[in-house]
């Protein structure tokens, strides 16, 4: 029977290749990825091979009628799979899709092994809870930004980390000690998925007319941690050092206080790129049980590191590592670990993994921006939390325009 409309039928991917079918609507259709004209007939199917490992890619399926001209447009953001051994964010293996149309919006995911059911989210409110790894979106309008967050959880010990189970009960131990924990809320990984999506308007105006390698962007990140209370207990009651400063506040990019905060910016340009990186650490102030001041101090910087890890006409990609710790006690350090990668024609992929205290945020935006807008978010669950026997929260956002 032939399709009224397009659709796309079947997706499958590997590290390199991306194979994909549409509906047969019996006429003539074009395949584009980025500004390259890639196929050009009435078969409804087609295998892209050679791709780079783990990125993104976006595809435009025109249907044409007998005088030629388009009279139906799809477009799909996909990416390929990484299963390399040195990734250790389990969101940077699996594939993510976005699909649009002029009637609605589809997301799509890997699987990720151990989690049963997914919540969604449009623009900040929940819209549905799916055991499904896809979502559709017929409620849209052509003229709005979207955005979307995929929410998930799994139990430690269903992780595929080594000594997970090992792990898993020194969590359940953490949350019986820690009243203010439960044992299965400390051996709970947390994975967070976050799309943004332009105007479908925007999206489905006209297929991309050049090249990524020919755009030229600048962007600036900022990730901060902090601590959003005045004073926080020690969680060591025999310490001098009852009492810690905090930071006072609640989310914002523009404070200056915090227990760390590094800031890069990246120039794409014609020729190698430029990659600026500032570190700074907040000081450290203990009290005694009357919250009379003891002693101050600043923690070193040596443990946040930044690395260009790729580059190509396509895209860069930037790792960030950062271990800080406590220089008035021995404490678990503040760990965190950030891969992103931006592509040339504005497109973003970012991921993160950190433990669940202290406060983080993150920020970005680009030469065309005044101001900074938050891609990740997350609360302190308490300074206990930065130990290494509780579970992780994972994040990745990325953007379709």
């Amino acid at each position: 029977m032939v399709a009224k409309h397009l659709e796309i039928d079947l997706l499958q991917q590997t590290d390199t290749t991306i194979y994909f079918e549409w509906s047969d609507t019996g006429d003539t259709c074009v395949v584009k990825r980025d500004a390259d004209t890639i196929y050009t007939g009435t078969e409804n199917s087609f295998r892209d091979k050679g791709l780079q490992t783990g990125e993104l890619y976006t595809y435009t399926i025109e249907r044409l009628g007998d005088d030629g001209q388009v009279k139906e447009r799809i477009k799909m953001q996909t990416s390929t799979e990484d299963h390399s051994e040195d990734t250790v964010n389990y969101l940077q293996q699996i594939a993510i899709t976005t699909i649009v149309s002029e009637s609605k919006i589809i997301l799509a995911w890997g699987a990720i092994d151990g989690i049963d059911e997914y919540e969604i989210y449009r623009d900040g409110e929940p819209v549905e809870t799916t055991r499904k790894t896809q979502f559709t979106d017929s409620d849209v309008e052509m003229d709005r930004e979207y955005s979307y967050w995929i929410r998930a959880e799994r139990p430690l010990e269903r992780s595929e980390t080594g000594f997970s189970e090992e792990k898993s009960v020194a969590a359940r131990i953490f949350g019986l000690l820690n009243i203010k924990s439960s044992q299965q809320e400390a051996a709970m990984e947390k994975f967070w998925i976050a799309k943004k999506i332009a105007p479908l308007e925007q999206l489905l105006a006209d297929a991309p007319q050049v090249n990524v390698s020919e755009f030229k962007r600048t962007w600036d990140l900022r990730y901060t941690t902090f601590l959003p209370d005045e004073y926080l207990a020690n969680p060591n009651l025999l310490s001098p050092n009852r009492y810690f400063a905090g930071d006072n506040r609640t989310f914002t990019p523009e404070s200056s206080h915090y227990r760390t905060q590094v800031n890069f910016s990246l120039q794409l340009g014609n020729e190698e790129t430029t990659l600026e990186f500032q570190k700074d650490v907040g000081p450290s102030i203990a009290y005694d049980w009357r919250k009379k001041f003891r002693k101050a101090d600043v923690a070193s910087s040596e443990g946040i590191q930044l690395e260009k890890a790729k580059e190509d006409d396509r895209n860069v990609m930037v790792n960030l590592t950062h271990s800080v710790g406590n220089p008035l006690t021995t404490s678990p350090n503040i760990d965190y670990d950030v891969s992103a990668t931006f592509y040339r024609d504005g497109h973003y992929d970012i991921t993160g993994l950190h433990d669940q205290a202290p406060n983080h945020e993150v920020y970005l935006k680009n030469d065309k921006m005044d101001d900074w807008f938050q891609i990740h978010e997350a609360e302190s669950k308490g300074l206990a939390w930065m130990s290494r026997s509780t579970a992780s929260q994972y994040w990745r956002i990325s953007n379709f325009e």
